[in-house]
């Protein structure tokens, strides 16, 4: 059996690597009022370069937090970038959600237990953006949830 090999999938998950902070605008959600927050996003390369991971703060502006750790990497099978997610809202992680990268934004849909969210990460030299669309409970269509930026510290 011949082992997996870094390959330009991961080789562009370097983009995301750096420590990075800016603001975040949420829209209400079941769990959460709408709200401002700042947040810092810290993503490092691991695993000789089979993997990309990320520690996130979130701070909203009521002086809440959420802290999460991702892990990104590869399918080897398909080529897509796989998204694992913790964080301290505590929902155990099921799947992870499965993306790629088109004109230079990686795309994600992750599916839950409470609805749907796309993701769409965008980095463009020392600017990062984020922006999250959700389809919740019996909605229908996807609305607006985050939308966020990042500087490179």
């Amino acid at each position: 059996m011949q082992l997996p090999a870094v390959g330009t999938a991961h080789e562009a998950l370097t983009a995301l690597v750096g420590d990075w902070s800016g603001t975040e605008d949420l829209a209400a959600a079941p769990w959460a009022p709408a709200a401002q927050a700042t947040a810092t996003c810290s993503y490092r390369r691991a695993l000789d370069g089979f993997a990309v991971l990320e520690d996130y703060v979130q701070t909203r502006d009521d002086g809440s937090r959420l802290l999460a750790h991702h892990v990104f990497t590869v399918d080897p099978a398909t080529g897509e970038t796989l998204w694992y997610g913790f964080d301290s809202y505590g929902f155990p992680p099921g799947q992870p959600s499965r993306g790629s990268w088109r004109d230079g934004t990686l795309h994600f849909e992750k599916h839950t237990e409470r609805g749907v969210a796309q993701h769409r990460i965008t980095p463009d030299g020392d600017l990062l953006t984020h922006e999250i669309d959700v389809r919740l409970g019996d909605d229908l269509d996807f609305r607006p949830f985050l939308r966020a930026k990042y500087t490179r510290a």
